[in-house]
């Protein structure tokens, strides 16, 4: 799995790039069924293996999911999982309401593979990346580098790095790091600070942009 550089709590802190440890891919995207996930525990088809997964605790952030105004009115998202070659291409949002099924399957697609459990994801960073997505014009999905890290692999993470945070936005389900193939990640970056959403960190020689609906501030 590839681990993207974690964020401080102030945009002050200075942080070293790190990619931290990488596994191999899985060779073909796995469409992830509604319904798949519980508050107890999930189960996941990846390249033909059903394997079991835990379900980490609902952890949500205090704003308002509903206030990241977007156009029209559905919101989507195209998401590719570049750790495990999973996909997700649809509308998370319609008619004023997250559409359950479509949380399930991204909450699933941003899991810990590597410790195999799933965390309830904060909607506000969907919404998030979706006015990102729009703003930049981008025809390309989201390569996902980190979603959701479990307490177990943050702490894997901070052992080969000094630039993770213990409490890291990662571990609450509020986190994610990315990039988009046709779209500069400058670009991305300066477009995130621009909504004050939440945090941002700039990463060029890793190659990707930090986002979570934390405090607003950047790095």
């Amino acid at each position: 799995m590839l681990l993207g550089d974690d964020e401080r709590a102030a945009p002050a802190m200075g942080r070293r790039g790190f990619l931290g440890f990488a596994a191999a891919a899985v060779s073909a995207a796995v469409p992830v069924a509604s319904g798949m996930v519980t508050s107890v525990a999930a189960r996941v088809v990846t390249g033909g293996v059903v394997s079991g997964i835990t379900a980490a605790p609902v952890l949500l952030g205090s704003g308002s999911a509903e206030a990241a105004p977007l156009a029209g009115g559905v919101r989507r998202l195209s998401l590719h999982n570049i750790n495990t070659n999973e996909r997700f291409d649809g509308v998370y949002w319609a008619d004023g309401h997250y559409k359950p099924d479509a949380l399930r399957k991204l909450d699933v697609l941003l899991r810990d593979h590597r410790a195999k459990q799933v965390c309830h994801y904060d909607p506000r960073l969907f919404d998030l990346l979706a006015r990102v997505h729009q703003s930049v014009g981008s025809d390309d999905p989201f390569e996902v580098i980190c979603g959701f890290r479990s307490r177990r692999t943050n702490a894997m993470a901070r052992r080969r790095s000094r630039g993770v945070a213990k409490e890291s936005y990662h571990t609450r389900g509020m986190a994610i790091d990315i990039r988009l193939p046709d779209t500069q990640l400058r670009a991305i970056s300066e477009t995130a600070k621009a909504m004050q959403g939440g945090g941002v960190g700039f990463y060029p020689r890793s190659g990707f942009v930090h986002l979570d609906v934390g405090p607003v501030r950047s790095w």
